[in-house]
């Protein structure tokens, strides 16, 4: 690795050291000085200045079977990975300004809040250029049905979540199809969140459309690129220049993803097989994609989270004093310095499940049952009738207290978590059976249907924290197949925390809407819903002469934009 390079990966792990201070200059006077954290780090350039086409090899560590980002089973990072560059979202996330319309799709946006004039109302100006790659134009049509596809009334549809949507009385035309009136029945603080994505009419107006129209591909697209082939067996999703797109064109011809587990991303991008892939909080991982000659990383401080989830539900943790014995065992500190130490950084434990550190509000609700305190979760084990077993297991009625933590196979960080979790957990009496399952298969086959005790993944928060979350902490609805606790795989939920994040999204005042999230977050908290371990850096290996991708932060990437420096 170049010695500047190297300074500069040193200085951008150090400003992220204490979440954008500072870091201690080397003895010798050659290391990393102080630097403020970038909020975006995505090697940014001019179109003038990139080469025209090519092709860019993209590596993902999944490969989903459900494209809907909408859909139960597209609950998914790699599904919006890929969906942002084929499908409409009406505001773009600007990292210091926040939401903003998207000309491409929306020319004008105009709200109208609540009173004694009538609802809050949302007036879209649709874009008239802007169309489906099936020909059909996108109209209030489309918003309407996406808005009643997604509101949770509708029977048939499997929805991730209908956070602000179930808050539409109804979405109408206006002065003509190309602008769409979005009439509240609730006030709805967080509406530059909805339609994102935006669905066709076609797919949204038809449940079983909704549920098989993008599964194992996306057909129907509106965005600068389309999709070009789908290949299961080979893992990859080809996605090529659309020729019908009426913004600015895209740089690049195309882009392949092709899905790998961590240690083959890794590898792929050394030998020059993929060209760019989100890291994991790997030292391991920073270090080798970090020594290609011709590759970067590229870091900033990331909208979202690691936590250790506990289900609820299960026969063994369906007692809270049981989940809070466990988050009492757990060392949040040393968890959150080993995965950050050997990358120069240093954190404490997150202490919301909604806000992150630096975001307006953000409170450290986790008060007694944040900490470590082995002694206590022994008492808690104690309450709820688990004994002290021959081999140090607490038993109870004939049943060991062993909780299966499940790992994505081959993912050596995620292991190393879990084992960690495992010895401390074992101190207090409670068993950690670790097991491997495929990284494709964690989610769908084991989380999702609740086949599990102890996970550990990532929460995405970001501009909207209490919409795009809501569904992770909201109580169960009845759906097409029964009971659906939907993306809340915890399975854990109660009127008062749904009352609180209701009165969150209700208040169009900051401040009270934050009191509110705080106030979902203490519930949270006192019910053993999910252990938050840390913010984490958001960090992308690239090559050194892609530009306009990397780590947006609190942004989103321009699709069409990304290219090639020229030489």
């Amino acid at each position: 690795m170049g010695q500047a390079r190297a300074r500069r990966a040193a200085a951008l792990l150090c400003a992220l050291a204490v979440g954008a201070a500072s870091c201690s200059p080397a003895e010798d006077g050659d290391g990393p000085r102080p630097t403020a954290v970038a909020g975006v780090d995505v090697g940014a350039a001019d179109r003038a200045d990139l080469e025209p086409g090519g092709t860019l090899d993209w590596g993902i560590n999944e490969f989903p079977a459900q494209w809907n980002p909408h859909h139960a089973d597209g609950n998914l990072a790699t599904v919006r990975t890929v969906t942002d560059a084929v499908l409409p979202t009406p505001f773009e996330t600007d990292p210091k300004e926040g939401p903003r319309p998207d000309p491409d799709y929306v020319l004008g946006a105009e709200v109208r809040e609540a009173g004694r004039k009538g609802p809050q109302l949302l007036t879209l100006r649709l874009n008239p250029e802007a169309h489906w790659s099936d020909g059909t134009p996108i109209t209030w049509r489309d918003y309407r049905a996406t808005a009643e596809a997604l509101d949770g009334a509708s029977d048939g549809y499997r929805v991730l979540g209908e956070v602000g949507y179930d808050r539409i009385a109804e979405v109408r035309p206006g002065a003509d199809e190309y602008e769409a009136v979005v009439e509240f029945s609730e006030p709805f603080s967080e509406y530059p969140s909805l339609f994102s994505p935006l669905l066709p009419e076609s797919v949204a107006e038809d449940p079983q459309a909704f549920d098989d129209a993008y599964r194992g591909d996306i057909p129907v697209t509106a965005g600068p690129f389309e999709v070009a082939g789908v290949d299961d067996g080979a893992r990859r999703l080809e996605l090529r220049r659309w020729d019908g797109w009426w913004g600015e064109p895209a740089v690049l011809d195309g882009i392949v993803f092709t899905a790998m587990d961590p240690e083959g991303l890794d590898s792929a991008f050394l030998d020059g097989g993929i060209d760019a892939y989100a890291l994991p909080v790997d030292a391991g991982s920073f270090a080798r994609a970090n020594s290609a000659n011709d590759g970067e990383v590229r870091i900033a401080l990331g909208p979202d989270y690691r936590h250790i989830t506990l289900n609820g539900q299960s026969p063994l943790l369906e007692d809270r004093r049981v989940r809070h014995a466990v988050f009492l065992g757990v060392d949040r500190q040393a968890m959150v310095d080993a995965a950050l130490s050997g990358l120069g950084m240093e954190a404490e434990p997150l202490g919301n499940h909604f806000l992150l550190e630096g975001q307006p509000g953000y409170t450290d609700n986790s008060g007694r049952w944040g900490g470590h305190d082995p002694e206590r979760a022994a008492e808690l084990l104690d309450e709820a009738g688990w004994e002290p077993g021959a081999d140090g297991i607490r038993q109870k009625d004939g049943t060991r207290l062993e909780l299966r933590f499940l790992v994505p196979r081959g993912f050596r960080p995620a292991q190393d978590e879990a084992e960690m979790a495992q010895a401390m957990l074992g101190e207090v009496g409670v068993g950690v059976d670790i097991e491997q399952v495929g990284g494709d298969e964690l989610f769908s086959r084991y989380v999702l249907p609740g086949d599990y005790d102890m996970v550990a993944f990532v929460n995405t928060g970001g501009r909207f924290p209490i919409s795009k979350s809501l569904p992770q902490w909201a109580s169960p609805v009845e759906g097409p197949k029964g009971t659906e606790w939907r993306s809340n795989v915890g399975r854990i939920a109660s009127e008062e925390i749904d009352r609180a994040m209701d009165e969150a999204l209700e208040a169009l005042d900051e401040e009270a809407s934050l009191r509110a999230v705080n106030k979902a977050d203490e519930l949270l908290w006192q019910e053993g819903h999910t252990l938050p371990l840390y913010q984490r850096p958001q960090m992308m290996a690239v090559r050194s002469d892609l530009a306009n991708l990397g780590a947006p932060g609190f942004g989103t990437h321009q699709y069409e934009d990304i290219g090639y420096l020229k030489e």
